[in-house]
């Protein structure tokens, strides 16, 4: 039962992980309500949640080092339910609508970070990993719901939407009552026994934690040339437009649900090149994309990009819990949401300074990236090597 518990906790605050984007949709309508406004500044709406989300992943993982996970997480659904309700009643201000969405991004950053924290913590083995898929398929429930009711009683009313984020009430009360309360675990220097500080534990880490980071931030780069010229691509082919490609990434989330649902058995068909087939599954996606001309295969490929972010980011989850020792679990995730978040937002930049050109050029940029990952993954054998416990270094003296 507590276990059962500890479930509901867990993914409850999983459904809230992406709801920085549910604003997104009423960029339109809010712009009428402030014709003096710049519509680059309306815009901001739907990015400033993703700055407020990074600024925090830089710093929950040395809260977690003194503060309990639990109380962290219930401060984090908080500020995304303050961020998300006040608009609802107080939106005569661009600025206080823009200043709501770095705080409901803050609370953002606080759950994506800890949510690993605790299945690592609260779960073992096997066990662990399907509950990181379960995890990444709830959060797109959550976004699909968000989104579907937020745009509902949003119709004939922008403000409206806000009142959406009441729902952060029922994942409060659900993270309160269900999710174990956590001990801070303490890392301690063998020679001092005093409290390590954040950058020793950093450069104690297992090296091939790094590698992961690496895998993390190319996937990033990948993923977001995908979603990023996608429509850019579907109008070149002239198979549709806006909702065209708003009907694609709907049906592409809608498999995610399914596939983080039944992560167990998308690892059992992949295992122990789960990882590799993740990447596999991207160059799927952009091979479907930009070499047919029809919506039946955009969709399929759409489908794929979901499997993908269902594959890879549980197992790379998963890969990092078994790399590094309990005490350095809040330092690793804290760097991994970081590098998550980074990796997207700076993507197209990235790409720009590359040369490469939007459209079909960004799937051959992309492919090849995710290609490259998958035979080195395979070639290397890396994900065998960690599942088996040969990378593992010797852990630190831990003080209660």
């Amino acid at each position: 039962m507590d276990k059962f518990k500890t479930r509901i906790g867990v993914v409850s605050m999983a459904t809230l992980a992406m709801s920085g984007s549910v604003a997104g949709s009423a960029i339109a309508a809010i712009s009428k309500s402030f014709p003096n406004t710049p519509i680059s500044t309306i815009q901001l709406l739907s990015t400033l949640p993703g700055l407020g989300s990074l600024i925090i992943t830089l710093i929950a993982g040395q809260m977690a080092m003194h503060v309990s996970k639990k109380n962290l997480v219930l401060l984090g659904v908080a500020l995304v339910t303050a961020g998300g309700m006040i608009p609802a009643f107080w939106n005569n201000s661009v600025i206080g609508l823009l200043a709501c969405s770095v705080v409901l991004g803050m609370g953002v950053g606080f759950i994506s970070t800890l949510n690993p924290m605790i299945l690592t913590e609260e779960f073992e083995g096997e066990e662990r990993s399907s509950m990181m898929g379960i995890n990444t398929g709830m959060t797109s429930l959550g976004s699909m719901v968000l989104m579907a009711v937020g745009g509902f009683l949003g119709a004939n009313n922008w403000r409206h939407l806000y009142w959406v984020f009441g729902l952060g009430i029922v994942v409060f009360l659900l993270v309160l009552f269900c999710l174990p309360s956590d001990k801070v675990v303490k890392v301690a220097d063998e020679k001092t026994g005093k409290q390590e500080s954040t950058w020793t534990i950093i450069k104690g880490l297992n090296p091939y934690v790094y590698w992961i980071y690496l895998a993390v931030f190319i996937l990033g780069l990948a993923y977001t040339a995908y979603m990023a010229n996608l429509s850019i691509v579907i109008m070149a082919k002239h198979i549709g437009g806006t909702a065209t490609t708003g009907a694609i990434n709907s049906f592409g989330t809608f498999i995610g649900i399914f596939a983080g649902l039944g992560f167990k058995y998308v690892r059992k068909a992949t295992k122990p090149n789960t990882l590799a087939a993740g990447f596999f599954f991207l160059v799927i996606t952009l091979a479907l994309t930009y070499f047919f001309n029809n919506i039946i295969a955009l969709a399929i490929a759409a489908a794929f990009s979901a499997i993908t972010m269902v594959t890879i980011m549980p197992t790379a989850t998963f890969m990092l819990s078994m790399l590094c020792k309990p005490e350095q679990v809040p330092v690793v995730m804290s760097i991994f949401a970081f590098i998550n978040g980074l990796s997207s937002a700076i993507a197209p930049k990235i790409i720009s300074w590359l040369h490469v050109p939007a459209g079909a050029p960004s799937f051959v940029f992309a492919g090849a990236l995710a290609a490259i990952v998958v035979i080195i993954l395979l070639v290397t054998r890396f994900e065998k090597k960690v599942e088996s416990g040969s990378l593992l270094q010797d852990a630190p003296v831990v003080q209660d």
